[in-house]
């Protein structure tokens, strides 16, 4: 019983010391301090952004997945055949009906492959 309670213990550790999934940035490279006013905070349709600001001033921007620093193109990616937009804002949804986009159809014009979590 002990070493379960240890074992959960330590997923519990685990799981909260997670990054966010949306890697930001501050203009300085460093990661912002980011707040949840209203819990619980998902971004998205019916949901609510965190606050994030950064100890330089600037204002926490999505770090572009694409090794040549732009984000890729998703011609069609949307459930509603649009393509998904991705930008550099932190919480903005690449599809305007707020789902997730289907992946597998987007690309970067440097070849980077994209990997789960890089989109």
């Amino acid at each position: 019983m002990k070493l379960f309670l240890a074992v959960l213990l330590c997923a519990a550790v685990v799981q909260c010391r997670r990054r966010p999934r949306n890697k930001l940035e501050c203009a300085d490279g460093n990661q912002p301090d980011c707040t949840c006013e209203n819990p619980p905070c998902r971004p998205g349709i019916g949901g609510t952004a965190p606050v994030c600001t950064c100890e330089d001033g600037s204002s926490p921007q999505k770090k572009a997945p694409c090794d040549d620093g732009s984000f890729p193109e998703c011609p069609g990616a949307c459930k509603d055949g649009s393509d998904a937009v991705f930008t550099s804002e932190p919480f903005e949804q690449p599809c305007a009906d707020g789902r997730r986009p289907n992946l597998r159809k987007c690309a970067c014009a440097d070849g980077t492959k994209l990997r789960p979590g890089r989109g």
